[in-house]
Order: C-alpha cells, then structure tokens, then sequence
C-alpha cells in the first residue's frame, strides 16, 4: 500500500514538472512598474503570425501579464535575434494617446504623447459580438442614463468613449501582423556628373558590425507621425560586411550607383484602435502600423568586392524594391569643392545622438509596404530602425572621397536624415544614401520615392 502511495506522489510530481516546464516553454511571465495610469491595450506579434491581445484595462502601478516572448525565445538561431517586445496602446485622461514597447527591466511611463483629436480620423461604426451579459449592463447603462457612450464603449472623459473589451471586435481590421524576409539597403551612393564636371573616379569605405550590443527597436506610424521606442538586444553571431574597393571604382561616364543589402526578418504590426468622439457624435479610429528587425540573416564575415557586383544581392549597382519613408525624411547638403589634383579627401556628415545612444535607420521593404499600404493607407511612413551605445562594438561607418575629377570645381552631395520622435524628444536618425552631383540640375538625383531637397543653399569647403 505505502509503495502505491508513493508511485502515485512520483507519477504527480512528474506530471507537475512535465506541465511546469511546458508552459514555461510556451508563457513568459512579464513584471513591469508603471509610472501614471491609464486605458491600456497590451499587444505582441506571435510566432505564427498573428497578434496576441495580453492584457488590456486600466493599468497602473505594478502590471503583470503573460507574454509570447518565450516562444520567440525558443527558436534556434544562430543569427542576430531579438524578440519581438510587447506593444502597449495607452490613453490618458486629458484625452491623449501613447505607444510604447514593454521591455523587461524598465519602467513604464504612461505620459500621454499625442492629442487624440490630431491622429483620428472618421471611421466605419466596428461589428462587436456583444455577450448577453454585457448588452444587460449596456442597457440598463443606457436606461439610467449614466454614460453617453455607444455599446461596447467606456469613457474615457468629458469627451472620448474607448472600446471597453478588445475581443468584442469580430474583424481582423484592428489589428494584424506579418512577417517579411527581404534584402534591405542599407547605405548607398548615387553618382550624376557629366561634361566637364565628369567624375571619374569614386572611394568609398563602407562597414556595417553588429554585435550583440546591437537593439532593436520599434518604429511606429501614429496616423504618420514617425515615432522609435527601444526593444531588446541581439543575441546570435555578430555579422561584419565592409565595402572598400582598392583603390577606387571607376565610373560609368560620371555615372554611378552603389548599393549595400542586408537580408532582413523583421515583423509589421497595423491597429486601428476605435474610439467614440461625443462632442461630434462620430465614431473615429486611431491608424498605427509599427515594424520590428527580428532577425540579421547571415553573420560572420562578408567581403563586397566590385568583381561580385550583382552576383547576389549583397552589393548591387540598382536599388532593390524598396520604399523609403517619406514622412519627416529630409536631407543635408554640403557643398564641397575638388582641389587643383581634382580629389576631396572625405565626405562626412555628423548626425545626432540621444541617450548615449545612435541610431541607423533602413528603408521598409518594398512587399511590407506594399501590404501596410493596402491595409492602412497613409501611415506606412516606416524605417527599420537599429540602435547601439557609443561604447559598443557595433558600429555602421560610411565614406566617400572624389579621387579623380576636374581641379578647382564645386560639387553637392546631398544625404537623406530622419526626423523622429524617441520618448518626447526628437532625434536624427541616421540613414547613409548619398547623392553626387555637379550642379547641372536643381535638384539631386531621387532614391526610390524619396527626392533630396533643391541643392541650393550650403557653403562649399575651402
């Protein structure tokens, strides 16, 4: 008898460790501090494609929730990953919205950071599935008249309803995600000279390493304003690609075009949060769309030779399919002037830094956006953002120099820059495409949908 006690309390002890591990494999158990409190949906892309609603409510104080992020954790790679981190949509009572990405370790600061009457706009009233008990609660609400807001809908203040329960939506056109691998661009050169302004000759040093010191982060769209938040580090094998043809590159009668890819994982989010405007009796929705590099696919260490011009998509002289944002991209001018040999030793442009921290930002991938346009057109404003400390190993380096051109000769190399909103405060982030031109044209040369400002203006070197 007592044998049989025991291989019953042995058979319960395996069968709860067996469970207890299952579900640490399948469930993270996320524990954040929140500073303010607020309305609060808590979303995470899943590995199977699809976004997870983790909680939602109103939050405040310390929040704890189960996340998708051991899943992700669990997939054997050895590129640089990151997991995805979980999305927090917030709405504050002075009728502000937020978004931000939920990173293990820090706190969270529900300050509102846009007004909601600038990023919503007019939409169709949402199909909910309504459960019995809840249309009794909305009736009786209504009888009493106790609230002004349309079934479904909580108050938020004197003005804004918000969706009370996320799962009463029945559509996915509030929220979806996909996956996308493609070969990014991640700094390039557009050469246009002629007559007796012709380049000849181009040097160029380029260098991308990411290490694990490398973040991710989150780029969102709010309605079109470009917002970054942190995400996590890589882990994975570090990755070093460098492009330095020795001496030089000759070009193609002053023309010339050189690109450097990367091939990209990275996961695209879209919502559309509803909201009930009582002041105008109108039933509105907030459009935002968020990217996310999940994976480096290739590490170690990769050479571009100019002999391997467009033998793969690594270097190439055309710009792969591509879309680069528009909203807050601009550009930085600098007039230089060649020597009495007709060189110019470098062509460099310091760009700003915010929190010890730089930031590189990449083109959306022509299939993301050609899917985030067909889903929320007008917020597919999206860059793929990275950051990395100043004290880190992983660097992105850019350089050009005029080896051969006419003495004595002004020219203007214009480079795309990045507007963008990091926790309330703006920084730049950096984005190497660079155009050369002699001046023939009033405007530089175009990268994909994106046209550089008019070259005029600047000062030339002496």
């Amino acid at each position: 008898m007592k044998a049989k006690v025991v291989a019953i309390l042995l058979l319960t002890i395996i069968a709860t460790a067996t469970l207890g591990t299952a579900a640490s494999e399948f469930l993270s158990v996320e524990r954040v501090y929140i500073q303010g409190s607020a309305k609060a949906f808590i979303f995470q892309p899943s590995t199977d494609g699809d976004v997870k609603l983790l909680k939602q409510g109103h939050v405040g104080g310390v929040l704890t929730f189960r996340s998708e992020s051991r899943r992700w954790e669990n997939s054997k790679i050895q590129n640089l990953h990151s997991t995805p981190t979980p999305i927090i949509v917030y709405f504050t009572k002075d009728g502000k919205i937020g978004i931000k990405s939920i990173v293990p370790g820090r706190k969270l600061v529900l300050d509102g950071m846009f007004p909601i009457e600038d990023v919503a706009q007019p939409s169709k009233q949402p199909v909910l599935n309504l459960p019995l008990t809840s249309r009794i609660k909305y009736r009786i609400r209504s009888l009493l008249g106790t609230s002004s807001c349309p079934w479904g809908y909580e108050e938020l203040n004197a003005r804004y309803c918000i969706i009370e329960n996320w799962e009463y939506l029945k559509d996915s056109y509030y929220s979806e995600s996909r996956t996308f691998v493609e070969w990014v661009p991640f700094m390039g050169l557009k050469v246009r000279t002629e007559g007796s302004k012709e380049i000849g000759r181009i040097g160029a040093s380029w260098g991308i390493q990411l290490t694990t010191s490398t973040r991710a982060m989150w780029s969102f769209s709010v309605d079109g304003i470009p917002v970054i938040d942190f995400g996590s580090s890589y882990s994975g094998s570090t990755l070093k690609v460098s492009y330095a043809p020795e001496p030089d590159v000759r070009t193609e009668n002053g023309y010339l075009d050189r690109y450097l890819n990367l091939p990209l994982k990275y996961v695209v989010v879209i919502y559309n949060i509803p909201v009930y405007d009582k002041w105008k009796k109108q039933y509105v929705s907030i459009p935002i769309s968020g990217v996310y590099p999940v994976e480096v696919m290739m590490s170690g260490f990769h050479e571009a030779k100019e002999q391997n011009l467009n033998r793969d998509k690594l270097l190439t002289d055309y710009l792969i399919s591509t879309h680069f944002p528009t909203s807050s991209t601009g550009s930085k001018v600098k007039v230089f002037k060649t020597t009495s040999y007709g060189t110019y030793d470098n062509i460099v442009f310091e760009f700003q830094s915010s929190s010890n921290y730089k930031f590189y930002s990449v083109p959306l991938g022509g299939s993301a956006a050609s899917w985030l346009w067909s889903k929320l057109p007008g917020v597919g404003a999206l860059s793929i953002s990275f950051s990395y400390s100043k004290t880190s190993q992983s660097v992105v380096t850019y350089g050009v120099r005029v080896m051969n051109a006419p003495p004595n000769q002004l020219y203007y190399a214009t480079i795309l820059k990045r507007d963008i909103e990091l926790a309330n405060n703006n920084v730049e982030l950096a984005m190497y495409f660079t155009t050369i031109d002699d001046g023939s044209d009033p405007t530089p040369p175009c990268f994909g949908n994106v046209c550089p400002t008019s070259i005029n203006g600047g000062t030339a070197d002496k």
